[in-house]
Order: C-alpha cells, then sequence, then structure tokens
C-alpha cells in the first residue's frame, strides 16, 4: 500500500515533535502546527458539554479551516472529539486519543463506522504510582498536621507510623496498580492485586497475592491501604460503595486514581465523616470540576487533587511516544498498540 495517509494533529505540540512526525513514515502527511488545531469552537464544546480545558487542548483560531481538514483526515490525533465525528470526518479510521480512558470520549458512531479507537494507557503508570505513594506518606507521616503547626508556629511532636509491614489492596492491576504496587514494595508493603479472575500476569512479581473480585470483601479487612485504579465501564461504576467502604478497616487510607464515576461519592463523604475509613486522596471525583459545595473541601483527612496526578512535564513526551510508534504500526499495516474494545470501554 502505497496510498498517502491525512493525518490531523488536534493535541498541543511543538514543533520538534511536529519535526518527528513528518520524518516517521513516506506515506504520513501530518497536518498540524505547534500548539495543534482545534477541531471545534468553544460554543460547539459549550452546547455538547465537552470540556475543551486543559494544558493539552489548542487554543481556537478562526483563521484555520478546521472543517476542511476534518473532512480528508484518515487519522486524528485529538484530545477531544466534535459531536458526531464521523460525519463531520467521513474518511476517518482511527483516532488515537492522548488519555488512557475513552468512556467521557467515546460516541456509539465510532463504533457504528469501524472506527479505530487507541489511547495512551500506560504513560501513567510511573507519575501515578509516585502519586499514590506520596499521598500515603502524606497521611502516614502527618504532613497536613505539621504544616497546620509549622503556620501556627506550634512546636508539636507526635508519633507518626510506618508503612513498612503493612498491607495495599490495589482495585485494578493494569500499568497503574502495577505501578503503585512495585513502589509500595520498597516500602515493604505487602500487595494484593483485585482484577476480574485471581489469575494474570504470571510475571507480576510486584504482586504478593492476586484475586478476583468477589473477594474484595475478604480482602478489604486486611488493607491498610486501598487504591482504585478502576476504568469506567458498566460493571465498574459506582462499584466502590457503601458496602466497600464498611468492609474496610476503621482507618485505612483511600486513594483514587482511576475514575471518578467509579466511586459512589456520597459513600465515601459518610466513610470519611463517620469514621469508616481513616482518610482519602483523591485524583477523580463524580463531577469535575469539584462543586465547591462539595464537603470534601473541608474535611482535613482528605486530599484533593484537580485531575492532575500524573500533569508533569514529561507528560507529552511519553505521549507523543506512543503516537510515533502506532503511526508507523498504521502506515505499515501492523496491528496497534493499546486498542478500545467498544464492549467493554477500555
Amino acid at each position: 500500500m502505497t496510498a498517502p495517509i491525512e493525518v490531523l494533529i488536534t493535541a498541543r505540540v511543538n514543533q520538534e515533535q511536529l519535526d518527528r512526525l513528518r520524518s516517521l513514515h513516506p506515506r504520513l502527511v501530518i497536518h498540524g502546527e505547534p500548539g495543534g488545531i482545534a477541531i471545534m469552537t468553544a460554543e460547539e464544546a459549550a452546547a455538547a458539554r465537552i470540556n475543551i480545558s486543559g494544558f493539552d487542548y489548542p487554543d481556537f483560531r478562526p483563521d484555520v479551516d478546521y472543517r476542511g481538514l476534518l473532512a480528508q483526515a484518515e487519522v486524528l490525533f485529538a484530545t477531544r472529539i466534535p459531536p458526531e465525528v464521523v460525519s463531520r470526518a467521513p474518511r476517518l479510521r482511527w483516532i488515537q486519543f492522548t488519555s488512557a480512558g475513552v468512556d467521557h470520549l467515546w460516541q456509539p458512531s465510532l463504533g457504528e463506522a469501524g472506527v479505530t479507537v487507541t489511547t495512551t494507557r500506560g504513560i501513567h503508570a510511573s507519575p501515578m504510582a509516585e502519586f499514590v505513594m506520596s499521598a500515603i506518606l502524606a497521611f502516614e507521616k502527618g504532613l497536613p498536621r505539621m504544616l497546620r503547626s509549622q503556620r501556627e508556629h506550634r512546636w508539636d511532636r507526635f508519633m507518626v507510623e510506618e508503612l513498612s509491614g503493612k498491607t495495599m489492596v490495589l482495585l485494578g492491576v493494569g500499568e497503574i496498580g502495577r505501578g503503585a504496587a512495585r513502589l509500595a514494595k520498597a516500602f515493604g508493603i505487602r500487595t494484593i492485586g483485585v482484577g476480574r479472575r485471581a489469575t494474570g500476569d504470571a510475571a507480576a512479581p510486584e504482586l504478593d497475592e492476586r484475586v478476583s473480585a468477589d473477594a474484595i470483601p475478604r480482602v478489604l479487612g486486611r488493607a491498610d491501604y486501598v487504591i482504585a485504579s478502576l476504568p469506567l465501564t458498566a460493571r465498574t461504576r459506582g462499584s466502590i460503595d457503601e458496602a466497600t467502604f464498611r468492609a474496610m478497616k476503621r482507618g485505612a487510607i483511600f486513594v483514587n486514581v482511576g475514575r471518578g464515576k467509579t466511586v459512589d461519592e456520597a459513600a465515601l463523604v459518610r466513610a470519611l465523616q463517620e469514621g469508616w475509613i481513616g482518610a482519602a486522596a483523591l485524583d477523580v471525583f463524580e463531577t469535575e470540576p469539584l462543586l465547591a459545595t462539595s464537603p470534601l473541601w473541608d474535611m482535613p483527612n482528605v486530599l484533593i487533587s484537580p485531575h492532575m496526578g500524573s500533569d508533569s512535564e514529561r507528560y507529552m513526551e511519553r505521549m507523543t511516544e506512543v503516537l510515533y510508534d502506532n503511526l508507523v504500526r498504521y502506515a505499515e499495516g501492523r496491528p496497534l498498540r493499546n486498542v478500545v474494545d467498544p464492549r467493554e470501554g477500555y
């Protein structure tokens, strides 16, 4: 096959990344500019309730013929897509999204039109694992109390916790869950992974034990730390509920770095208010941005991160490495990485 492949870059990239994209393969025709090309107006996004804020979404430019570029695109590299993208891009065959999850991006027409969707699954493992451990350390070593005492000029000595010998239960044993387990092992923490099946990757030395989802009530009672990194699917929506929190130790620390809607947030608030669990570190929420009226803001045993746990300077570097690899694979007719299964949603 020698036909040219029209690729539209709609996420923020720099000139160096564009130059590399254009040098990857002779079949690739790259349409892009430093900073990316926005493919919908703010009004279109607002009407469709699409959030186009974020450091990787480009600014809209009225002088760019984004409709014409969409109409000829076979491939999109995108942070967000406009409503009914298939009708706007009739030649579209593949979308490489910048995110690891596509629950908030999926359109049924993509599956109906046979458009392949891929993600950047895996690029968040290292920074999110670091976020998990930093949150645990903050609570166990009393950093919030230390900071309060420092602000008040108060010499306040108190006992802190050690991590060695504690147990971590990981709800989700994908790249992020296993990454957190790897770091936890370095602190002497015992790790228990919970997946859809009790069996999994045999080469997973970061997990001391692996159990299936039906064992969650049994293992939660052993956990000092419960780490959720679940994708949002019909099966996982609201699955971390009142029963889940009541099954945890009273002093357990809950960390959610997966999807906000996997958690019954009202049940989480009750668990924190009534002492069913000890603390929570949250990078994701049922509604984002988190409503100003949420009681979570004012809880001393809650750490709120505005969905930025993996937003380091290396984010775009990791993201474009996936794109480079997949573009070459596509041009050569080889299988793509991180293809989304429409039936599973991830």
